[in-house]
């Protein structure tokens, strides 16, 4: 299957065996910004969260970076949140680009 029909905003690097896909690419106002933006940071917090009631009480290493990271996506959450709600009040909108970057291993 050829990619880069399916989606004219792909790339491939065959040297490093990676893909980079853009995600979000535009401007836009801060009730869509907030929608794509912490839509986003809401999902990864729901995934962390599930990841931790799926792992056994053994795997301390795993829990611990599931707990670490959903902390960290909390205090981007927060910093979102004030970025958009300043953009709101000063009458901006937010230009927002996401690549997501996939590079297979063995």
């Amino acid at each position: 299957m050829d990619l880069k029909k399916l989606n004219p905003f792909h790339t491939s690097s065959p040297k490093r065996n990676s893909t980079i896909f853009q995600l979000v690419s535009g401007t836009f106002g801060p009730g869509e910004a907030a929608d794509v933006l912490l839509s986003l940071v809401n999902y990864k917090i729901k995934f962390h969260s599930v990841q931790l009631l799926n792992l056994p009480d053994h795997e301390r290493a795993a829990i611990e970076q599931s707990e670490q990271r959903i902390a960290e996506l909390k205090i981007v959450k927060q910093q979102m949140t004030a970025l958009i709600l300043d953009a709101r009040k000063n009458g901006q909108h937010l230009e927002i680009n996401s690549d997501l970057s996939v590079t297979l291993k063995p």
